[in-house]
C-alpha cells in the first residue's frame, strides 16, 4: 500500500479492513506511508513521497494506492511515475487514477442527503459552504452536491456563500470571520470536513454563537474529534474499514485473473447529531454533575498523558548527543506502545558521511543501509548491522506465520534530503491522533540534529589534526606538544609518576640536503619520524619540535626503563638503515631526563634540560662520525 495521509484514524481503519480481507491468503501488508504538506513542489513533500521509491514493487502481488491528499496523484505522476507503470495489479482508494480500478466513496450522494436534510427537515434556506482546496477531488464532488441540492429545492446559489480553503481547522475559523465580515444571515454551514467544522464552531463560540441554537453545522469524515465536541458534529461516515476491505477484494480478484470495472462506488451515510439539532441517543443521556466532572477529569487526564508522552519523546531524543543514547531513548519511546517491533534504517552515505545531506529530486535510498536501534516484543537489539535495501527490514523483524502482519515504513527526511526510513511492525495503534506523524517528525528532527553534531565533531577532529599535526611527518607539532604534552605532565604530577622527556636532533640533515637534495632531506625526516612513531606506545607522544628536532614524552617507571626505550629506538634506527638501501644513514643525537612529579620545574624546563644533554652527545658524535663517502 502506497499511502499519503493525515487522517490517522481513517488510515488505521483502512489497514484493518485490508488485513481482514487478506486473512487466509498467506500475505502480509507493507504500508509505505508519508505525511505530505500542501504544495506540489515543496522540498518537504518530495522528502515524504520519496518513500514510494523504496520498495521493489515487482516483488509484490499487487498495489493499493491511497494518495487522495492534495496534489498526491500529481506528485506521483510527476516524480514517481515508475510506480504507475510497474506491471502488477493495482487499485486506487478514494481517487480516480487513469487506467487503474478505483474504489470511490460516494461522497456526492451522502453530501446531497446532508444538505437536503438541512433544507427539508430544518427549513434552512441560507446555507453556506466551507470547502477544502479548490482542485481537490473530494472538494469538487462535495461542492457540486451542495449546489445541486440547493438547485433541486429551488434555492438560488449565492457564490458569496461559498468559500474554498485547505481542509484544516484554522480555515473554519477564517470562514467564520469572512462570513461575519460580509454581514450575511446564515441558517446552516456545510463544511467539506470535520476539522473545518470544528474550527468554525470554535470561532463562533468566541463570538457568543453556538450550534444548534444560532446556526446549524455539518462536517464530513466522522472523525474522533467530531464525536468528542459538544454538541457532537453532524457528519458523514466514510466507512474507511469497509473501503479498505473492498479495495483489497477488488485487488485480489484482479490477481486471480478476474476482469473488473474501473469504478467501484462505496456507499457513505450521513450521521445526524446535535450540531444540526438531531441529537443522537448518546447525546440525549442526561449526566449528573458528578458524572460530568468524572468524564471531564478522565478526558483531561487522557489528554495530559498524550501530550506528556509526546513531550517526553521530544525531550529525550533532543538530549541525545550520541547514537547509543539516541537508540536507547527511541526504544524507550516505541516499546511503550503495543507494537511487535521497530527499527531505523539509515542511508550509509548519511551515517558515514561528514556533510549535510544534499537536496535531490532523485530517489534517495542507498543500496545498503545501517540499522540503528531496533527491537521486538519489548526486547532491544543491541547488535548493529547492515541490511540491503531490497530486504527492507532486518531478519529479526520478519514473522513467518499464518497471521496477516502489517509493516509500516515512514520516511526519515529533513526537507528534501533523505536520511533513511523508520519501520514499525504490527503498529496500527500509533496511527490515531497523528501519533505516528508526531513520532516520525520528532525522530527526523532529532536524528538530523544528531548527524549534524556528529559531522561537526568529525570536522573539528580534522581541523584539530591540521592544527596539531606536522604536515610532512604526521607527528604532533608544537601546538600538539602544548596541548597533549602539558596534559600528560599535569597528569603525572597528580599520580606522582615521572615522565621521560627525550630530545633528539637528527645528525647531518644539512649534509643530506646539500649533497642529495631537499627531497631526500624530506625523505630522511619521514623515515626518522616513522621510527619514532613505531616505538611510541599509547602512553607516549612523539613531536616534531621544529626542523630536525624531535621530542618524545611519556610515562616510565624509572631511569632503567627510559634507557631501555632509548636502546630500542637506536636498534630500530639501525634496522631501518640496514634495509633502506640509501646512500646515507638516518642518525640522531639523543638526550633525555626524567621529571620529578613533586618538583617545581615545568615541562618546558625539562625539555630545555633534555636539549642540553642532547647537545653534549651531538658534540661527541661530530668528532667520531665519518663522512658519508668514507669507507
Amino acid at each position: 500500500m502506497l499511502a499519503a495521509s493525515w487522517d490517522g484514524e481513517a488510515m488505521e481503519a483502512t489497514i484493518h479492513g485490508i488485513k481482514a480481507r487478506l486473512e487466509g491468503t498467506g500475505m502480509d501488508l507493507h504500508v509505505f506511508m508519508c505525511f505530505p504538506a500542501f504544495g506540489l513542489d515543496s522540498p518537504e513533500n518530495f522528502g515524504h513521497y520519496n518513500i514510494f521509491s523504496l520498495p521493489n514493487l515487482n516483488e509484490y502481488e499487487g498495489i493499493i494506492f491511497s494518495v487522495n491528499v492534495v496534489h498526491g496523484y500529481e506528485m506521483v505522476k510527476r516524480y514517481f511515475s515508475q510506480v504507475l507503470s510497474v506491471d502488477i495489479p493495482k487499485v486506487s482508494l478514494e481517487l480516480e487514477m487513469e487506467g487503474i480500478p478505483s474504489v470511490i466513496s460516494s461522497s456526492y450522494g451522502a453530501e446531497y442527503q446532508l444538505v437536503e436534510h438541512l433544507i427539508t427537515e430544518h427549513g434552512c434556506r441560507k446555507i453556506n459552504y466551507v470547502g477544502g482546496a479548490p482542485d481537490h477531488p473530494d472538494n469538487v464532488v462535495r461542492k457540486k452536491a451542495y449546489i445541486d441540492a440547493l438547485t433541486a429545492h429551488g434555492i438560488e446559489v449565492d457564490e458569496s456563500r461559498i468559500r474554498d480553503y485547505a481542509f484544516v481547522d484554522v480555515n473554519g475559523r477564517q470562514a467564520y470571520a469572512d462570513f461575519k465580515e460580509l454581514g450575511m444571515e446564515i441558517d446552516a454551514v456545510v463544511c467539506a470536513n470535520d476539522a473545518m467544522a470544528l474550527g468554525y464552531c470554535q470561532a463562533a463560540e468566541e463570538d457568543g454563537k453556538y450550534p444548534p441554537e444560532d446556526f446549524l453545522i455539518a462536517g464530513y469524515d466522522n472523525d474522533e474529534n467530531s464525536k468528542g465536541f459538544t454538541p457532537m458534529i453532524t457528519s458523514v461516515d466514510k466507512d474507511a474499514y469497509g473501503m479498505g476491505r473492498e479495495a483489497c477484494d477488488v485487488l485480489l480478484r484482479i490477481v486471480a485473473g478476474e476482469k473488473v470495472g474501473l469504478l467501484h462506488a462505496h456507499e457513505q451515510k450521513p450521521v445526524l447529531r446535535g450540531s444540526c439539532g438531531c441529537y443522537s441517543e448518546e447525546e440525549k443521556v442526561e449526566l449528573t454533575t458528578t458524572q460530568l466532572r468524572r468524564l471531564i477529569y478522565y478526558r483531561v487526564k487522557e489528554e495530559n498523558e498524550y501530550f506528556d508522552r509526546l513531550n517526553g519523546v521530544r525531550q529525550n531524543l533532543a538530549l541525545s548527543d550520541n547514537e547509543g543514547l539516541f537508540g536507547y531513548y527511541l526504544d524507550e519511546t516505541l516499546t511503550k506502545y503495543d507494537i511487535y517491533g521497530y527499527c531505523m534504517c539509515i542511508n550509509q552515505s548519511v551515517y558515514y558521511g561528514t556533510h549535510q545531506p544534499e537536496f535531490t529530486w532523485e530517489a534517495g535510498y542507498d543500496e545498503e543501509l545501517y540499522v540503528l536501534g531496533g527491537g521486538r516484543q519489548g526486547v532491544r537489539e543491541e547488535e548493529s548491522r547492515i541490511i540491503r535495501r531490497e530486504d527492507l527490514v532486518p531478519d529479526y523483524l520478519m514473522q513467518e506465520d499464518e497471521t496477516v502482519h502489517d509493516y509500516i515504513f515512514v520516511p526519515m527526511q529533513k526537507q528534501g534530503p533523505c536520511l533513511g526510513y523508520l519501520v514499525l511492525v504490527d503498529a496500527t495503534c500509533v496511527l490515531p491522533r497523528r501519533m505516528l506523524l508526531y513520532i516520525s517528525a520528532t525522530v527526523n528532527n532529532a536524528y538530523y540534529n544528531l548527524r549534524n553534531l556528529e559531522n561537526l565533531r568529525k570536522m573539528n577532529k580534522r581541523l584539530d589534526n591540521v592544527y596539531v599535526k606536522d604536515a610532512l611527518t604526521d607527528m604532533y607539532n608544537r601546538f600538539g606538544y602544548m596541548r597533549d604534552g602539558y596534559a600528560m605532565f599535569e597528569k603525572s604530577r597528580v599520580y606522582g609518576k615521572p615522565l621521560m622527556v627525550m630530545f633528539m636532533d637528527m645528525d647531518r640533515l644539512k649534509d643530506i640536503n646539500d649533497i642529495f637534495g631537499h627531497s631526500q632531506g624530506d625523505n630522511a625526516l619521514i623515515l626518522f619520524s616513522n621510527v619514532l612513531k613505531k616505538c611510541v606506545a599509547d602512553e607516549k607522544i612523539a613531536v616534531r619540535y621544529g626542523g630536525d628536532e624531535f621530542l618524545i614524552i611519556g610515562s616510565v617507571e624509572d631511569r632503567e626503563e627510559a634507557e631501555a626505550f632509548k636502546q630500542k629506538l637506536e636498534a630500530e634506527l639501525a634496522a631501518t638503515n640496514a634495509s633502506s638501501g640509501l646512500p646515507y644513514p638516518i642518525e640522531a643525537s639523543i638526550g633525555y631526563v626524567l621529571t620529578d612529579p613533586k618538583g617545581k620545574d615545568e615541562l618546558d624546563d625539562y625539555v630545555k634540560q633534555a636539549d642540553e644533554l642532547m647537545y653534549e652527545v651531538k658534540k661527541k658524535n661530530r668528532k667520531n662520525r665519518k663522512s658519508f663517502f668514507e669507507s
